[in-house]
């Protein structure tokens, strides 16, 4: 955020220009329109020689110190002769790259067309640079189309008296987007999605009237007498849903899905006016506007395909697109939802028996489990066609759109069987956590965290490389096929398991902390689910025998009182399990801030923001330090090689075939 140095301005701008240069140009006609608003640090104001060679090195010191401190970089490069006829404007080149490599926006100021031409010629400034200041309209014309500048913004002004306001107006939207930028991506995938799944559009892609496919028509059947309440029925869906996926694998058209629809209304033998409304309601939470908003909640999987494909497309002009539709990545951000809303929490909250998300009743609790089943499935076939409408232009690139979701869609149900694994809902499963090694069931849940949550993401990040035309962009395209499911892949662990922490806040004691998808704290422990911190707690040796076996007890425990929350918050902070689980979650952050987003040849600061807003999970711990301080809890220092284990563990995901990575 903006420094504080001569606070009376609102921010602090460094000049990145060529000591002639100012002399000669700058200071004559642009210096008295600073300096009123805006703090602008001209280096030529220093005393400097004109000879380079005699310019003492304190003065480089302090022009060093004042691009640290600044808040952006103005930066006003042209052709021009320097004394010793040496190449002009190579200082001002490595101030605008350092300035850029510590994340300071880059604001160039362009007067003319042969002004324009120059910076193009000066093509690695022109990759860098955020904003285009000028007050000539024809650059603003050449500008919005040149592919150097099509990913600049435009700061355009008539009178140069207004440059300080434009260039405050500008900074002031920069520092905000960090964060709001998060809400305009969530505002236009709510729009797109109120639209493309609105009732009308949901009936007309549901019932096609197409000829229904048997194959799917006689699995569906094997669904019949199932109640839906057990371990056992549920794998028979998960069972369905990857049998489902296999059969489409190479039949991925409309027609094909349209008749997989057909197959699943007919054998659901409902109304059409109940389906719709079951579909509807499944995904109400997350597209329903909110009083004083115009964006339903946070979407974090819209989010990292909006900035892993605009990290493919930014640079390139609309006509190098794969997809010319502006709407395009909030179209499949909106469809992403749909699936995870439609399909994954339909059934996810059946096999987990969970009454409400985001306040809202479950599908199953609403209608009923068969209902909330059907929904599912008929959620993952309109995440296919939707997928497969939305790049109709290209149907190419749809197949493979839609062939990367449905290859998820099959790994999803391997890691709920994990997942049902290592719920432990009864007695007898219950007895199994006091027999098995407790290495194997970090390992289980890695695997889980990977299948539901990881591999999600991963599928997002491989949508983005697919979507976006890397070729045009990138020397290492074909890397990033790699690097970009990865970095969602990681991005999905690290939320999940921060998420299943975050479950441990005791939201009656905090004031304005997020009540969760569920709407209450230690909800896993009720529905019998152990997560990183839960094991960690049961394996530590700092914990006596009674201390374990209250944990134990408490798994699959409804009943949970205050009391009992405060108890296991209080073994969990003892044991280090807190302390433990955000280091791990800061190292994942780490290896991918130094290893994967580093093989983007330019990684705007928005994604790394976005790795760098999940690096809060420092502060998570604040409502659990200040329970401890509160209740005088002590704390044992948590096992570090166990650290060490867990975290190769998850890296070795990377290093292990996507095919192996769910195998027991």
């Amino acid at each position: 955020m903006p420094n504080d140095i001569n606070k009376q301005f609102k921010y602090h701008l460094y000049l990145a220009s060529g000591i002639s240069l100012w002399k000669n140009f700058f200071s004559k006609t642009y210096s008295e329109h600073f300096n009123k608003k805006i703090s602008l640090f001209e280096p030529g104001t220093l005393d400097n020689p004109d000879d380079h060679r005699f310019i003492p090195i304190g003065i480089a010191c302090q022009d060093l110190d004042e691009i640290n401190h600044a808040d952006a970089l103005l930066v006003y490069m042209k052709k021009y002769q320097p004394i010793d006829n040496s190449p002009s404007g190579t200082d001002s080149a490595w101030e605008c790259g350092y300035g850029q490599g510590y994340g300071k926006p880059v604001i160039v100021m362009i007067e003319d067309e042969e002004h324009l031409d120059y910076y193009a010629h000066q093509w690695m400034v022109s990759f860098s640079i955020n904003a285009v200041l000028t007050d000539n309209p024809q650059v603003v014309e050449l500008a919005k189309n040149h592919p150097k500048f099509v990913h600049a913004t435009i700061i355009f002004t008539k009178d140069r008296n207004q440059f300080e306001n434009k260039i405050i107006e500008y900074l002031d939207n920069h520092y905000r987007s960090i964060y709001s930028r998060s809400g305009l991506i969530n505002y236009k995938v709510d729009e797109r999605a109120r639209e493309i799944f609105s009732e009308n559009n949901l009936r007309d892609n549901v019932f096609s009237f197409a000829i229904a496919d048997n194959q799917i028509g006689k699995w569906l059947k094997s669904l019949r007498g199932l109640k839906f309440n057990n371990d056992k029925d549920s794998e028979k869906v998960c069972g369905l849903e990857r049998k489902i996926s296999r059969y489409l694998d190479d039949k991925l058209t409309i027609e094909n899905i349209d008749q997989a629809l057909t197959a699943t209304t007919s054998e659901w033998n409902e109304t059409p006016e109940k389906i719709i409304a079951c579909l509807k309601h499944s995904i109400l939470p997350p597209f329903v506007k909110i009083k004083d908003r115009h964006h339903g909640v946070k979407k974090t999987r819209p989010e990292l395909f909006f900035e892993l494909y605009d990290l493919m497309t930014h640079h390139l002009v609309l006509g190098q697109r794969f997809i010319k539709n502006p709407n395009f990545p909030y179209d499949i951000g909106a469809i992403v939802e749909l699936y995870n809303w439609m399909n994954t929490y339909a059934l996810d909250d059946v096999f987990d028996n969970s009454q409400l998300r985001q306040k809202e009743p479950t599908v199953w609790e609403k209608f009923s489990r068969r209902d909330a089943i059907f929904t599912g499935i008929i959620g993952h076939l309109l995440t296919l066609k939707y997928l497969l409408l939305v790049t109709k232009e290209k149907p190419d690139l749809g197949k493979k759109l839609a062939q990367t979701m449905n290859n998820y869609n099959l790994m999803m149900y391997q890691g709920q069987v994990f997942d049902l694994l290592l719920t432990f809902n009864s007695a007898k499963k219950k007895k199994l956590l006091n027999k098995v090694d407790f290495n194997s069931i970090y390992k289980l849940y890695i695997q889980r965290v990977y299948g539901i949550c990881g591999g999600f993401y991963e599928a997002i990040g491989e949508l983005s490389a697919k979507a976006g035309n890397k070729e045009e962009q990138f020397h290492n395209s074909d890397e990033l096929d790699k690097i970009a499911p990865l970095i969602g892949m990681y991005y999905g662990i690290i939320q999940m398991i921060r998420n299943d922490l975050g479950d441990y806040i005791i939201v009656e004691e905090e004031n304005g902390i997020s009540k969760g998808m569920k709407g209450i704290s230690h909800s896993d422990i009720k529905e019998g689910k152990a997560d990183i911190p839960y094991l960690v707690a049961m394996h530590s040796s700092s914990l006596n025998q009674r201390s374990k076996d209250f944990l134990y007890q408490s798994l699959f425990n409804h009943q949970l009182t205050f009391g009992d929350k405060k108890r296991i918050n209080k073994l969990l902070w003892e044991s280090g399990a807190i302390d433990l689980t955000v280091e791990l979650l800061v190292n994942l952050i780490n290896h991918v801030k130094s290893n994967l987003l580093t093989e983007y040849q330019e990684t705007p600061k928005r994604m790394k923001w976005m790795f760098s807003l999940i690096d809060i999970t420092k502060e998570i711990i604040l409502p659990f330090k200040r329970q401890a301080l509160k209740c005088n809890w002590r704390k044992y220092e948590y096992d570090h090689e166990l650290l060490k284990y867990l975290t190769e563990q998850i890296i070795r995901l990377e290093k292990t075939p996507r095919e192996k990575r769910l195998k027991q």
